[in-house]
């Protein structure tokens, strides 16, 4: 096992980004936690212990290495990388919007956070730097067309900030938009943001990563997004135009073509780094949803995990595991090509055996009776569904087979040779 983990690892970090795919059961979710830990903890190994691979797990996600999400039909790109929000005003003046960052892109800006030259520390430093209106900086706007003058107040808990283009009737050093030092700092690091001034608080950042050469250096710790259900969503809507930067080549940091992009509502300068990398699980019998088009599927490597029986006869107790594996080989066969399993037998043209056969996991239980509620009220209803949706082709013998495995029985009734489908 810890083999096979390594193999998906290699060609994660060769790639950047990876889809697991293949039928319900078969190990996606749990096998995405095992890679993001391989990747994240090379000194783990224990990969056999499910319990000691989710507690690595969960550390790792409380350290913000590892993040976790689930795509659906109505998820946007305003959820994933940014949008406008809506903000109502205490005392009720009416509603304004700033921008959020979704869960990319803060996950992008801590991946940067390089050790050695943390961000924090060179804001501090750029401050010192610019004590007094006499030592004020001139700096560009987000979107260039424009310069802010800057410049700190020593002890006050704010930047002093004012358009270079601007004259003031009070004193010189009059600031009509402050910036408040600490949430410039939380936005710097992807954890809030400076609420009244957030464009100039932006601009504030990346003039200090300029000055600092912060914009191209990553962090050397790998951080790791899952996606499951990642064929839920509609892919190439919700990265938008950073698809393009998911290229192994077009990363910052590591890159031989980098690439950074401006957003369209921070009209913040972004790049996706080299120590980002993106596990996605695909369920492949699920047809009620769009495929991925073939401009994401250039961007990902594409593992297809398959049902089992050695998971089984390996993690099974010994007092279910023989009636657990005959189930499994009655409905998906003793081999890939076995002509005498329920599936093979009742496979749709339209489907590959492995997107058809019933995963591991459903055959895996403490004891009898748990194998049997499996079977009564998982294995079987996921198999009528596939009939009723033309996923698999019924037979007139169906409720046989049904009937068998919901108790469990080692014998199953085979098909008469002059069956024929079910005609509606």
């Amino acid at each position: 096992m810890k083999e096979e983990i390594d193999n998906y690892a290699r060609l994660l970090e060769l790639k950047k980004n990876i889809i697991l795919q293949g039928a319900p059961g078969t190990g996606k979710t749990y096998t995405t936690a095992s890679i993001a830990v391989r990747l994240c903890n090379k000194d783990f190994t224990d990969f056999s212990d499910h319990s000691k691979v989710m507690a690595e797990y969960e550390r790792l996600q409380n350290e913000g290495r590892i993040a976790f999400c689930t795509f659906h039909q109505s998820m946007d790109y305003e959820d994933f990388v940014e949008g406008l929000k809506p903000i109502v005003s205490e005392d009720g003046g009416g509603i304004t919007y700033e921008v959020e960052d979704g869960l990319f892109k803060s996950l992008c800006q801590r991946a940067q956070m390089k050790e050695g030259a943390d961000i924090i520390s060179c804001i501090d430093t750029y401050l010192k730097s610019m004590k007094g209106y006499e030592n004020r900086k001139t700096i560009p706007t987000l979107t260039g067309k424009s310069q802010l003058n800057v410049w700190w107040k020593e002890g006050n808990k704010t930047i002093s900030s004012r358009s270079a283009f601007s004259q003031s009737e009070k004193e010189e050093d009059y600031s009509p938009s402050p910036l408040n030092i600490e949430k410039v700092k939380l936005q710097a690091i992807g954890e809030g943001r400076e609420n009244n001034w957030p464009s100039y608080a932006a601009a504030f950042i990346n003039a200090v990563k300029r000055e600092y050469q912060l914009e191209n250096q990553i962090s050397s710790k790998p951080y790791v997004l899952i996606i499951d259900e990642i064929n839920r969503g509609n892919v190439s809507k919700i990265f938008g135009e950073l698809i393009t930067l998911l290229e192994a080549d077009k990363r910052c940091g590591g890159g031989d073509h980098h690439i950074r992009l401006t957003l369209p509502y921070s009209k913040e300068s972004f790049a996706v780094p080299a120590n980002l990398y993106i596990i996605g699980t695909m369920n492949t019998t699920d047809r009620s949803t769009g495929s991925i088009d073939y401009a994401v599927r250039r961007r990902f490597s594409f593992v297809t995990l398959e049902a089992s029986a050695e998971v089984i006869r390996t993690h099974v107790d010994e007092s279910v595991r023989d009636l657990a594996t005959a189930l499994f080989e009655e409905i998906n066969g003793k081999s890939r090509d076995d002509q005498n399993s329920f599936i093979y037998q009742h496979k749709s043209g339209d489907f590959e055996l492995e997107d058809l056969m019933i995963g591991h996991s459903y055959f895996m239980a403490d004891d009898i009776e748990s194998l049997r509620l499996k079977m009564r009220y998982e294995v079987v209803p996921l198999i009528k569904e596939y009939i009723k949706d033309g996923i698999l082709r019924g037979k007139k013998d169906d409720e046989h087979y049904f009937d068998s495995w919901m108790d469990a029985k080692c014998y199953l009734p085979k098909l008469s040779e002059d069956s024929e489908d079910l005609v509606e």
